[in-house]
């Protein structure tokens, strides 16, 4: 049975054979249409509840699975998706979006530039994928009613999502980006992406101190689940700065708790995926509008968020 299969709420393939998990699923969801969000680790993830609650509401006969696949399994997993033609679309989460970029067979110019995949759509057996990661990062300010043009920003991490948000931050206008990451080649991507996106944005690489800045993001895995590491001293935030976490779990995060007890506004991880939500699934062919600003949508999550913390 699928619940053999499923340990808090998401599927561990590990020696398992794709084929084989996949059209087990079939069968326990009575053939219903299926959506898959890949990555590793999984349990931490919020877009299948998101989704599986959309299909709900609108009597879809779709389910959305998380499934944790390792990185050697990711090109069997697309192959599989495109030949047998099964879900019309998936999620990729940390760490496989370079992997799923490499695999598609059409992408977004935002895809292309970033050399990252988040979101696929199986058009019939042609896979075409796109990079929302920063699509979700400004409807999560926008909601805010926070504009970052003219605005200085620091952005810690230059990965997939950091690179995203990066270029996010320099279409929507920002007049100076400070970014910090430990690889050297992430950040010569970074600034390859952030000057053919808005060459008029000073970026510098030399993040030293969180001091007179108007956003502050934290890019990184650190303070996931239990890790206690901050990616950044937070000894120079002052209360003018809004702080972002991509981090969802826990809700308050290392980083974003140290925020708040400077005093600083904060945007939550699960802000940042719900602001994704419309996005997501847009490009698989689900009629989802982005939430507005001050909607119910994001408000009442973070809500919870603040009145509780944690799952």
């Amino acid at each position: 049975m699928m619940s053999d299969l499923i340990m808090d709420g998401s599927i561990r393939i590990g020696t398992r054979d794709i084929e084989t998990v996949f059209r087990q699923l079939l069968r326990d969801t009575g053939r219903a249409q299926i959506y898959a969000m890949i990555g590793s680790p999984i349990g931490q993830v919020k877009s299948p509840g998101f989704f599986n609650r959309y299909f709900d509401e609108k009597g879809l006969h779709a389910k959305m699975v998380a499934i944790d696949i390792k990185p050697e399994q990711v090109e069997a997993f697309f192959s599989f998706m495109r030949t047998e033609c099964l879900g019309r679309g998936c999620i990729v989460t940390v760490p496989h979006k370079g992997a799923a970029f490499r695999c598609m067979d059409e992408v977004s110019h935002r895809a292309g530039l970033l050399k990252a995949v988040n979101v696929v759509y199986n058009d019939d057996g042609r896979l075409i994928g796109d990079m929302v990661d920063g699509m979700g990062f400004l409807v999560a300010l926008k909601s805010r009613d926070f504009s970052i043009e003219g605005k200085r920003a620091a952005l810690i991490g230059a990965g997939g999502a950091g690179a995203a948000i990066g270029q996010a931050i320099a279409q929507a206008g920002a007049g100076e980006l400070l970014v910090r990451d430990i690889d050297p080649e992430r950040l010569v991507h970074m600034q390859r992406v952030i000057r053919e996106t808005n060459p008029a944005v000073t970026i510098s690489f030399q993040l030293n101190s969180l001091a007179h800045t108007d956003l502050a993001v934290n890019a990184t895995p650190l303070g996931m689940n239990q890790d206690t590491r901050l990616p950044f001293p937070t000894d120079t935030l002052s209360a003018r700065t809004l702080v972002m976490d991509v981090v969802t779990q826990p809700k308050v995060t290392p980083w974003l708790r140290a925020a708040l007890e400077k005093g600083c506004e904060v945007v939550y991880g699960a802000e940042m995926v719900y602001g994704q939500f419309g996005w997501l699934g847009r490009h698989m062919g689900l009629e989802i509008e982005d939430p507005s600003p001050g909607s119910e949508g994001i408000k009442g999550r973070r809500k919870k968020e603040e009145g509780i913390g944690r799952d």
